[in-house]
Order: structure tokens, then C-alpha cells, then sequence
């Protein structure tokens, strides 16, 4: 539930409109996106480009790109697939063109650097964040998502400050794995999914509206599916949790992300006849969504059986300057701008404090730990202030700094190392905490005794 302390921290943050006129998005340009993430990739491609005397190929790509971390997993190098992909979307953002328009793309067909892209370079040089905000929006006019994503998580649950769950089996239920013709959808089955929704309906009301019933039809029908999906030849066996998990995953994007919001025969795309986001793409987006700073989301909420998403922009008229910055390119049916929640420290200094301390408190309570998983005591923050990941970054790093001035009540400090707890699959791929280019994973916090 909601405490009274998220609602005064984020009582600036509904959306206000001054009309009731709903009017349909203009269809995608665009439906196929690149799969990759990282939106960094960007700007290390326009880099390359800029220092190559404006010339890349996607072999180039693929042998000069830095090594990153995915989460805290360490990648050696990009995939031909992720580069083509990249190399495409950068055409389509009119920043890279091919010397000989006529040639296939291959490994090394060659591409130049335009004075767009260059421009596009120049602006992340100044700022990241200029950057971030042309970034969404280009997809925002190619793909429509960016946008129609947020609005849409409004319209979902707009009393809970547009939070939704996408629902996965709870965490203590455990199974064996079955053989591939044992496909059968059992009451087992239909009971965890229910209880799945059970267990959100009580921490977050709202959060995933739909009624029992038709959730356990929508993800048996899902299941089945699943079940006649071509196996691979040496796969005699699966484990009907990860099949559970695809099914509910697949059943609750349909219902919430469709061309209609949910229990609505209203449609978003009057002139679009496909469905806006499909799973092959949703993952896609959501982490790019994430990486823009237009919402927050994650797999790790100790009471939520699910992805746990809400937004950290809003469409509005206007916002308070020192909570928000509009995106005057981007705008909803409604005319409304999009603003990106971006606090100024100076007036979320206080709360963050009080914040980061009391979700310290709550989980060394718990694990008997002065260094608490960093990751954990972040999500929580950022859904109660409603701050992105990025912002979180930078408040953190501000609040190590402050933590050693002599008037600070409070001695702040960050590690780099990974608890046993934090060493599974669903856990190393979480993105880290970034301060001054280092990745964090854990915190203490105590108070000083004068």
C-alpha cells in the first residue's frame, strides 16, 4: 500500500488536464526496432564515426566498441546481429548514410557520418542528458512507444501513480521439469496464477486490473499456445515454471498493452491495424524506456510476484521547473507536453536522505547487515520519490559527497562487491548503481553520535 509519505512526495506528479477530448495516436512510422539495449551504443557509434573520418562499417563496430558490463555481467564484444541493427537505426535517424546506397549491407559496407549525426555527436558532447531527450525523441516520432507507453501506464492505474505489474509465478513455488508432450494445463497451474494476482492485488491495488476469472482463461490460452510451439530436436524435457512465467508475461502484455487499455472499447490506433508493442519487442523497449528516464522498473520487489513499472515522466500542461523538464516534441492525443521527472537536488536533498535511510534501515532490519544490497534499497527509493535510475545515480553520488561534510547527521558509503545472495542469473543482470563511472552493488548507512 501506499504510505502517506509517497503521496506528499508525489503530490506534483499527477497529470492535469484541462480537457476531456480523447483523440487517437498517429500510427508507427515504424513497427521493427533494433534488438539491443544499450542506449549507449549510440553515441559510441557516432564517436566512431566522428575519430574514423566519418566513415564506420559494421565490422568496425563490432571490433572497436568498448566492453561494457550488461547488469553486473561483463561483455566482450557486440553481436553482428546488434550492430546491423544499430547501423539501421542510426540510418533511420538520418545520422548515418551508406556511401553506395545501392550495396547490401554487410561487414564492410561503409557508411558516412551525416551533418545530422554529427550535430547529434556535438549535442552528447555537451550534455548526456540533450542527448537522452533528442534520443526519445526520434523513436518517440519513428515508433510512437515512447510516448503512448507512458500514457498509457497513467491510464492503467492512474490513482496508483500509473504503476503496473506484470505478473510471474510466486517465488516459492517450485516444480520439476515435465516432458515435452506433458503439456496439460492443470488446477496447480490455474491456482499459482491466480495467487499471483492474489499477492499484487494486496501490495499494489491497481496495479494489474483484471478480473480473476479472465486472467486464468487469458493465461491458460497463452499456455497452450506455448505448449505447440515447435521444440528443439534434442529437448525432450521443460520446466513448467519458466512456461508459466512466458505465458502470464505474454497474456498480461496483451491485455495491457494492446491497441484498447484494458476493460476499454476505446482504441489508441484508429489507423493502425497491428498491436502497437508485441513480446518480442516488449523487453526491448521497457529497458530502453528505462535507460531514456521515462520510467522505472524492476524484477525484485520482495512482495511483488512480477515486473514491477511505473513512470517517471508525466504528460501535463505544465509542471513545477525545478521537478521537470518538458519534451515540447512530444506530445499526447490531448496536446499534452511530455515532462521528465529531473529534480533539482537542492529542493529532493532532504527527502532523499530520509529516504535512503529508512529503506537501509527496513532491509538491514531483515538481513542483520550493516552492507545491504544497494540495488534493493534503490528501487525503493526511486518508486517512492519517482525518481529514474540515472537520477538515483546522481542524488546518490551528491549524498556520498555531503555525507562528509561535518553538519551531516549521516555517514554514507558504497561497495563494489556482490553478496552470495545477489549471485543469480535474475540478479546479475540488474543495472548497478554508476558513480563516477564505477558500478556499486552494496550500502551502509549509520548515524553519527556527536
Amino acid at each position: 500500500m501506499h504510505s502517506q509519505n509517497d503521496e506528499l512526495q508525489m503530490e506534483n506528479f499527477n497529470p492535469v488536464s484541462e480537457t476531456t477530448e480523447i483523440r487517437t495516436w498517429p500510427a508507427p512510422k515504424r513497427r521493427h526496432v533494433g534488438r539491443f539495449t544499450d542506449l549507449r551504443l549510440f553515441s559510441e557509434a557516432l564517436n566512431l564515426a566522428y575519430k574514423q573520418d566519418n566513415i564506420v562499417t559494421r565490422r568496425s563496430l563490432m571490433e572497436e566498441m568498448p566492453q561494457r558490463l550488461k547488469g553486473l555481467l561483463f561483455v566482450e564484444s557486440q553481436s553482428p546481429r546488434g550492430m546491423e541493427d544499430l547501423i539501421k537505426e542510426l540510418h533511420n535517424h538520418k545520422w548515418l548514410s551508406p556511401v553506395d546506397a545501392s550495396a547490401k549491407l554487410s561487414d564492410n559496407a561503409e557508411y558516412r557520418l551525416t551533418d545530422e549525426g554529427r550535430d547529434a555527436f556535438h549535442l552528447f558532447r555537451q550534455s548526456r542528458k540533450k542527448f537522452l531527450d533528442l534520443l526519445t525523441t526520434r523513436m518517440h516520432d519513428l515508433y510512437i512507444i515512447p510516448g503512448w507507453f507512458v500514457h498509457r501506464l497513467w491510464a492503467i492505474n492512474p490513482e496508483g501513480q500509473g504503476e503496473v505489474v506484470i505478473p510471474s509465478p510466486c517465488r516459492d513455488w517450485h516444480t520439476t521439469s515435465r516432458k515435452w508432450e506433458d503439456s496439460i494445463w492443470t488446477r496447480e497451474l490455474a491456482t499459482q496464477t491466480g495467487r499471483a494476482l492474489e499477492m499484487i492485488r494486496r501490495v499494489r491495488p491497481g496495479a494489474f486490473p483484471i478480473q480473476e476469472k479472465v486472467w486464468i482463461e487469458k493465461v491458460e490460452a497463452a499456455w497452450n499456445r506455448l505448449s505447440l510451439m515447435k521444440r528443439k530436436k534434442k529437448v525432450k524435457k521443460y520446466a513448467p515454471r519458466r512456461r508459466l512465467y512466458m505465458a502470464m508475461k505474454e497474456a498480461a502484455i496483451r491485455h495491457l498493452f494492446s491497441k484498447k487499455p484494458p476493460n476499454s472499447d476505446e482504441t489508441d490506433f484508429l489507423s493502425h491495424k497491428k498491436e502497437p508493442l508485441y513480446l518480442r519487442i516488449y523487453e526491448i523497449w521497457v529497458t530502453r524506456m528505462e535507460g531514456l528516464e521515462l520510467i522505472f522498473y524492476t524484477d525484485s520487489h520482495p512482495l511483488i510476484p512480477g515486473r514491477l513499472i511505473f513512470p517517471t515522466s508525466v504528460f501535463r500542461h505544465a509542471a513545477p521547473a525545478d521537478e521537470f523538464e518538458m519534451l515540447e516534441e512530444v506530445r499526447n492525443p490531448r496536446q499534452e507536453y511530455l515532462w521528465i521527472h529531473r529534480p533539482m537536488w537542492e529542493s529532493k536533498n532532504s527527502s532523499f536522505f530520509s529516504t535512503l535511510v529508512q529503506e537501509h534501515q527496513r532491509i538491514y532490519n531483515r538481513i542483520g547487515s550493516l552492507y545491504v544490497p544497494l540495488l534493493d534499497v534503490r528501487d525503493e527509493v526511486c518508486r517512492q520519490l519517482r525518481l529514474s535510475a540515472a537520477c538515483f545515480d546522481d542524488f546518490m553520488e551528491k549524498a556520498l559527497r555531503e555525507s562528509l561534510y561535518p553538519e551531516c547527521r549521516w555517514s554514507v558509503s558504497v561497495e563494489t562487491d556482490i553478496r552470495e545472495d545477489q549471485t543469480a542469473a535474475h540478479r546479475l543482470i540488474r543495472r548497478p548503481v554508476w558513480i563516477r563511472g564505477i558500478p556499486y552493488s552494496l550500502i551502509a548507512v549509520t548515524e553519527l553520535r556527536n
